[in-house]
């Protein structure tokens, strides 16, 4: 029971009072020990040493979370004090949910522009009914440069089926498909600036967001799972080199005035990646 979470709790009781407070602990303690919440045994990954190592990471290298204004939305947090009618909100990686993109454009009616060039993402958004006039979907990928780039297929037996550039499955086959730098994106629809960016993208997202940087582009929040390997195999020397960079990018967002929070996922594979709100102060 750290601050931030009493802090959630005093505010959840002002909302909605003492039922309210039992609602959202006995969700939080189904999330953690619930089976059908995590999708295993609970508490496994105290004994696997990769989920175990990407757990320490995030206590050694991230900050723990300290505002109450920092809540969930479709399976991710933001500080949601800073956001408003006028955000600016980029989503790269929609797969198949848009609970995400729903939550945060119909509770602030704001715009948001979605990105995923995948045949999942393709087929889903083809199917999907969703408000046209708040999500604006475009089939392109985000990478380093403005090019085709090999996405390498999730599950080779599926029709339709996501990818990763830098193969996180593990598998042979893989498909072209393009993908721009975000300031290009950004120059196409004529912003200046971004207030949330979301990202998912399978692996990529260290070098995508070094290139953000790199760039001089700030967003004001940015939400980001990094995925360090999808094998159940524990390969120490590849994950010390994962850990390096990702060690490095996140110094290289505390150099740019940014908060670094950890959000430790304890639902569906819990500590299976690491997942962090950068903040800008």
């Amino acid at each position: 029971m750290n601050t931030y979470i009493l802090n959630r709790l005093k505010r959840t009781y002002n909302q909605k009072g003492f039922r309210g407070i039992v609602s959202s602990l006995s969700n939080y303690v189904g999330r953690k020990i619930n089976p059908k919440h995590v999708g295993e045994f609970p508490f496994k990954y105290l004994f696997l040493k990769k989920r175990r190592s990407i757990k320490k990471f995030g206590e050694k290298y991230l900050d723990k979370l300290d505002d109450k204004n920092i809540i969930p939305f479709g399976g991710y947090l933001l500080k949601s004090d800073i956001i408003n009618s006028d955000s600016i909100i980029y989503t790269f990686g929609v797969g198949g949910t848009l609970h995400f993109e729903e939550k945060v454009s119909k509770k602030y009616q704001c715009r948001v522009w979605c990105y995923d060039p995948t045949d999942i993402a393709l087929e889903f958004m083809r199917d999907r009914d969703y408000d046209k006039k708040l999500i604006n979907y475009f089939e392109y990928g985000i990478w380093i440069n403005d090019e085709k780039v090999k996405f390498y297929t999730q599950d080779i037996s599926a029709k339709n089926s996501g990818g990763s550039i830098t193969n996180l499955f593990e598998n042979s086959d893989f498909k072209l498909l393009q993908c721009n730098k975000l300031s290009t994106f950004m120059k196409k629809n004529n912003h200046r600036k971004i207030d949330v960016l979301k990202i998912d993208i399978e692996g990529a997202a260290i070098d995508v967001l070094n290139n953000i940087l790199d760039e001089k582009i700030f967003p004001t929040q940015i939400v980001v799972e990094f995925e360090f390997s999808e094998s159940s195999e524990f390969d120490e020397n590849k994950f010390n080199i994962w850990k390096s960079k990702l060690a490095n990018l996140i110094s290289k967002f505390r150099l740019n005035n940014y908060k670094c929070y950890n959000l430790p996922r304890y639902s569906h594979s819990p500590y299976s990646t690491t997942e962090v709100l950068f903040v800008k102060k």
